[in-house]
């Protein structure tokens, strides 16, 4: 018996080394692959390539990409792996510009993985090649200026409910959530100049619009799980249907399309928003006959992330009085010179407003990483490698964000930077909060004139200031989708004398 167990103990142990050496063997290869074509790569751990920290929960993705680029930033370009797949992280601004502009139709599509059975995951950002295109340009005239200007109206409906709403919290000194108080203020809008729906988000937290959307962002272990499959085994992700745990919200918002639709159609209703231009690409048989597209890309607008640039925003003013001095002097001239109105051409005047803004969505970028997948085998020039079809191409945003080269003293909040002579000196693709090229974000303008309008209501009345909870400096999370505190961002606001 025991020289039977002496010979199957052996035999396990040869076999599992044969295996061991095999499967080093194949990692070793696997990661040689910017080797053999000439380019500089990080180091790598088995299994997990260069992303060992960020699938353990310990860092973000983009902030792995932020010490890779520190590390290699005499190179143009750096290999990493994400687990087993090769992909290439861009560190010179003038390849980011290649590959986001110039070549686009070899970098057309973006780098995600979705389930392609639910027709929910049906929507701009996941689409590529020719749906993409038809729906991007079927979609871009609800983000002319005239249509901006159009929603304006709503908007500063909204922005003095935001004031009407903090009194009583100012007047009695009390910490407020600033990212919460943002993100009900955008909920409003959208409910109103997207679903042509009257929100209550300001007045009632608990409203049915606010929950769902607070519940989007909500972090749980289902939705990590899903992330990182999708992300890292794609395969494994779509053969199992994995599902994300978002769609109650989804469901809900195709539910209020589909109801809403129904409605004006009865009763021949016509209104000039989103919902409308949505009801017209239906009807020319565009988007399915459930609106699901056009819910989807509602959600879209990211109203989450308008929300986190503007408390972003109030956080560095109540820790720069200076800048939050100028911009109430900035507000007061605009308001007498429009007779006490912020319409969309006293927003757009409002120059250093932009310039706080900008600076804002510079040092803290919500989306603080792009990315494109190779649509075709692509040479790069000057002697570089060739990227295969299906290769995966990283800008980081917030790395570029946060060179001295570009931005001197990059954590210092300084919206001088945004200065028509500074912009001027820089590189153009080193600041891109909301990408570049074709594929940059279709609501944008949308997202940063909300931003703007709330922003501009509130210093119009109050002073936002650091209390005994405001974290400095800011935590960021390793969990959320986009760049935001782990704390939320606490403040008090107080009346202006």
């Amino acid at each position: 018996m025991g020289v039977f167990l002496e010979s199957w103990l052996s035999e396990f142990l040869a076999v599992a080394l044969v295996v061991v050496a095999g499967v080093y063997t194949w990692y070793f290869h696997r990661y040689s692959y910017w080797t053999r074509k000439g380019v500089s790569q990080a180091p790598t751990v088995i299994p997990f390539g260069n992303m060992a920290r960020m699938f353990l929960g310990l860092t973000r993705l983009e902030f792995i990409f932020y010490e890779l680029y520190n590390r290699f930033r005499d190179q143009r370009y750096l290999g990493v792996y994400l687990f087993s797949k090769p992909g290439l992280l861009l560190i010179d601004p003038d390849i980011i510009r290649l590959v986001l502009v110039k070549e686009f139709d070899a970098f057309s599509h973006r780098n995600v993985n979705f389930d392609e059975k639910d027709p929910l995951n049906y929507h701009l950002f996941n689409l590529n090649g020719g749906r993409w295109k038809r729906l991007r340009a079927k979609m871009t005239p609800a983000f002319t200026t005239g249509k901006l200007k159009m929603m304006c109206q709503t908007m500063q409906d909204c922005g003095r409910q935001l004031v009407e709403v903090l009194e009583e919290p100012a007047k009695k000194g009390q910490i407020l959530e600033m990212r919460e108080v943002a993100a009900r203020f955008t909920t409003d809008i959208i409910d109103s100049v997207g679903f042509g729906l009257e929100s209550t988000s300001q007045r009632n937290p608990d409203a049915e619009f606010r929950r769902l959307g607070r519940k989007l962002f909500e972090f749980s272990i289902k939705k990590r799980i899903a992330r990182l499959m999708y992300r890292f085994f794609p395969f494994v992700a779509k053969a199992i249907r994995l599902q994300r745990g978002d769609n109650e919200v989804f469901r809900y918002f195709q539910e209020v399309v589909h109801k809403t639709v129904e409605y004006r159609q009865q009763h021949s209703i016509v209104r000039n928003d989103f919902l409308h231009l949505m009801m017209q690409l239906k009807n020319n048989g565009f988007i399915d006959e459930q609106s699901k597209t056009g819910a989807q890309e509602i959600d879209n607008w990211r109203f989450e992330t308008s929300s986190t640039t503007m408390s972003f925003a109030l956080y560095e003013l109540a820790l720069n009085q200076d800048v939050q001095k100028r911009l109430h002097e900035e507000v007061d001239a605009t308001l007498k010179e429009n007779a006490g109105q912020l319409t969309y051409e006293a927003i757009s005047s409002m120059k250093y407003l932009d310039k706080v803004v900008a600076e804002t969505l510079r040092k803290h970028p919500p989306a603080a990483a792009t990315d494109r997948r190779c649509a075709r085998d692509f040479q790069l020039p000057d002697g570089g490698p060739l990227i295969e079809k299906g290769t995966p191409v990283f800008i980081p945003i917030y790395a570029l964000h946060h060179d001295p080269e570009y931005y001197p003293e990059p954590q210092r909040f300084d919206p001088e930077r945004f200065s028509e002579g500074q912009k001027a000196a820089r590189h153009p693709y080193v600041y891109m909060p909301f990408g570049e090229g074709p594929r940059n974000c279709i609501g944008m303008r949308l997202g940063l004139l909300q931003a703007k309008i709330g922003l501009a209501y509130l210093m119009s009345k109050y002073e936002v200031r650091r209390c005994e909870e405001t974290t400095v400096p800011l935590q960021y999370s390793t969990w959320s989708a986009v760049l935001m505190s782990t704390t939320g961002i606490q403040l008090k606001l107080a009346h202006r004398k």
